[in-house]
């Protein structure tokens, strides 16, 4: 967390210098890289089999990780962004004396609007992600994966640091939903991401 807290006081100062210089950006008109790493908040919630033959629904504690992803994208105008993206990360959790590893990698397709052409940015997407569960439980080591759909919300604001360059923050929702597979029924992990966000726009 060090490491985040000092990256976002180096934005900081970016952001002054960037207003300070007032470095302006060529228009959004073509090939759009971007990069985000930061802090995750992430919960995982699943239901189990009762001893009754009943469900019983489970939820882990949130564990904070890091996370991060790339996207490759078109910029249609000043106001829109189509992109294609990746992302995961990887949290241990506890459950009744038991360690839990989940890692998810998260795959979208998403649009990036910019409301007044610069600035503050609102983005959604969809697109298959997958979990991949290993749970160590006395003398057994089960490890599995199953895929599902994985769904995205987020919020941010950038600044141009150079003609073809933005930095920002960014505020992401993503919640993975897998269904049933082995003894677990209807998994599913949540996570509020905060990120550093970089972007370079190419003609």
């Amino acid at each position: 967390m060090r490491t985040v807290f000092l990256a976002t006081a180096l934005l900081l100062l970016m952001t002054n210098s960037a207003l300070a210089l007032d470095l302006g950006g060529h228009d959004r008109d073509g090939v759009v890289v971007g990069f985000n790493i930061g802090a995750g908040w992430n919960w995982l919630n699943f239901n189990v089999p009762s001893e009754d033959g009943g469900i019983i629904s489970e939820k882990t504690d949130t564990e904070v990780d890091l996370t991060g992803g790339i996207t490759l994208g078109w910029a249609r105008n000043d106001n829109l962004i189509f992109s294609i993206g990746v992302s995961g990360w990887k949290a241990r959790y506890w459950y009744y004396g038991n360690q839990l590893s989940v890692s998810t990698t998260q795959f979208q397709a998403d649009v990036c609007w910019f409301p007044l052409g610069e600035g503050f940015w609102l983005r959604a997407g969809v697109g298959p992600g997958n979990i991949s569960f290993s749970a160590l439980v006395p003398a057994i080591n089960v490890t599995f994966q199953e895929w599902g759909w994985n769904l995205l919300g987020g919020a941010g604001y950038e600044l141009r640091v150079s003609d073809t360059a933005a930095i920002g923050f960014a505020y992401e929702y993503r919640h993975l939903g897998v269904g049933a597979f082995k003894d677990i029924e209807d998994t599913e992990i949540s996570s509020h991401n905060a990120l550093l966000s970089f972007r370079w726009y190419m003609d």
